[in-house]
């Protein structure tokens, strides 16, 4: 008889520490000072998955909504029509309700209607594919306004969007999706969404809020308390009023959602951000502003973000246009952000809001743990690596602030998945017969590729490489001899690229046919 299955694993590991820490927040800034723009380093602007609205999702929007939405409505670069169209009349009849209603001044108006008509005009003479940037901010005004949605409170973030846009499109050289993009002389950051043009990122920017409390506090970077007020003085002046409470809205198409919609995790940032400020500053008149922010969570979607979890306990939305959608670490990052104002201020409305929802969060985290990665949402997809790596960065902070279990265990899990390489097992069979397909199982603890060779007397009877994801997985082999086979089993983990390797072998005894 042959001997028993030899089997053994070895591979290379990796620091843990590379996943210990909190993801890069160093980003890059593209600076418009009129016709220059320059590529700048600066670790006060916001990692991308930090920061990031996650992925675009693919909801179901009803077909009112999506009348009234501007994904699908093409840029026109060089109208033929000379009438005013149906979003033209919309937005001058918001215009002017607003001012008669003395919602707006008399010279805020003048300056609005003219931006407007000077950002229609350019975008009548620029090149084609500029002209598509610029045309759908024109073009999301005016659904905004068809949709009687342009009261004079988003008047001054959606008119200060067209102005950037009208500003840089003419003559600024394309940017990359997704860029950062600033102005001389302001504090905000704009992102690039392309055939969206630039858009005024409420995450990114109370995300780069935060960064400069800490460089101030922490030392992690230059400390400039006067730009951190002047940026949280722009940002209070791009809020609006939604369902009575004060918010940072989003003001073009994502995932389905027409705008204008709201984040539960911006949300929750924007009241982090005005708290630590509050503190840092000595300037307790922040904590108004957080304070007019509270009523996000105690609205259900599609106005706020507070909804009943998947299993049973109030849940804070990432979208607010998509009810039924749980990205985890958007909901933790809700928690951290209301728990860590209540704990500097003593709120104890946001102290209620925390309370109300971290069971929810304490339970819906460890369903999202597959075994060897985690889920981007409840019942989703995969996180890739930047959203795996910020989830464990969030549950950690959870772990440290509240000492659960859920969250520590989770996080020593995910922490495992990116610094362990894969348990692999050989586990027959230990004999075979000639000419006849046989299995050859194996157990796999994580998504690896896995390399299979089997040889005989030094000579190679197959060699083949495929992808598995976790469990008893199998090869087929068909010995084409009788004699002992050696195998070699290799598998290489994909998600975290460490390179991560494991290796065992065996042997399967070919028997005589008969």
């Amino acid at each position: 008889m042959p001997p028993l299955m030899r089997m053994f694993a070895a591979g290379a590991g990796v620091s843990a520490a590379l996943f210990a820490a909190a993801p890069a927040q160093a980003g890059k800034v593209l600076v418009v000072d009129g016709p220059r723009v320059v590529s700048k380093d600066s670790p006060l602007v916001p990692s991308r998955a930090g920061s990031s609205l996650g992925r675009e999702p693919r909801t179901f929007v009803p077909a009112r909504a999506r009348a009234g939405a501007v994904a699908g409505v093409a840029a026109k670069p060089r109208p033929k029509k000379r009438r005013p169209t149906r979003g033209q009349r919309a937005v001058d009849r918001a215009l002017r309700s607003a001012l008669a209603s003395e919602r707006i001044s008399a010279g805020r108006y003048r300056s609005y209607a003219r931006l407007y008509r000077l950002a229609r005009s350019r975008r009548a003479r620029i090149s084609r594919a500029r002209a598509r940037e610029l045309g759908y901010v024109v073009q999301a005004l005016e659904q905004i306004a068809l949709a009687r949605k342009l009261d004079a409170s988003r008047m001054p973030a959606l008119f200060l969007i067209l102005r950037r846009n009208t500003e840089f499109w003419p003559r600024s050289p394309f940017p990359s999706s997704r860029s950062r993009v600033q102005f001389k002389g302001s504090r905000l950051l704009f992102e690039y969404y392309p055939g969206r043009g630039l858009q005024l990122q409420p995450l990114v920017n109370f995300k780069q809020a935060n960064l400069m409390h800490g460089a101030c506090v922490k030392r992690t970077g230059p400390c400039d308390k006067a730009g951190l007020g002047q940026l949280l003085r722009e940002l209070v002046a791009t809020s609006t009023t939604r369902g009575g409470f004060r918010t940072w809205e989003y003001y073009f198409e994502f995932g389905g959602g027409a705008p204008p919609w709201m984040s539960g995790m911006a949300q929750a940032t924007a009241i982090q951000a005005f708290g630590r400020a509050s503190q840092l500053l000595g300037a307790p008149g922040y904590r108004r502003y957080a304070s007019e922010a509270f009523g996000a969570f105690d609205t259900p979607p599609p106005v706020g973000v507070a909804t009943t979890g998947p299993l049973g306990g109030t849940h804070y939305l990432q979208y607010s246009f998509a009810p039924r959608l749980f990205i985890i670490n958007a909901f933790l990052q809700s928690v951290i952000g209301l728990y860590d104002y209540a704990d500097i201020t003593g709120d104890a409305t946001a102290s209620r809001l925390w309370r109300g929802a971290e069971p929810e969060a304490r339970a819906e985290l460890p369903r999202n743990d597959t075994g060897d990665w985690s889920t981007y949402s409840f019942r989703g997809a995969e996180s890739t690596l930047e959203y795996h790596v910020l989830l464990t960065e969030f549950a950690s902070s959870l772990c440290s602030r509240l000492r659960s279990p859920e969250y520590c265990t989770t996080t020593r899990h995910f922490r495992e998945y990116m610094t362990e390489p894969a348990d692999l097992q050989l586990l027959g069979p230990e004999t075979a017969s000639k000419g006849q397909a046989t299995s050859v199982r194996f157990s796999l603890s994580k998504l690896s590729a896995v390399q299979i060779t089997i040889t005989r007397d030094g000579e190679v009877a197959m060699d083949r490489t495929a992808t598995f994801r976790r469990g008893t997985r199998e090869f087929t082999f068909k010995p084409g001899a009788a004699g002992t086979y050696s195998v070699t089993l290799a598998a290489k983990e994909l998600r975290t690229g460490q390179g991560l390797r494991t290796r065992t072998s065996g042997e399967i005894e070919s028997l005589p046919a008969g």
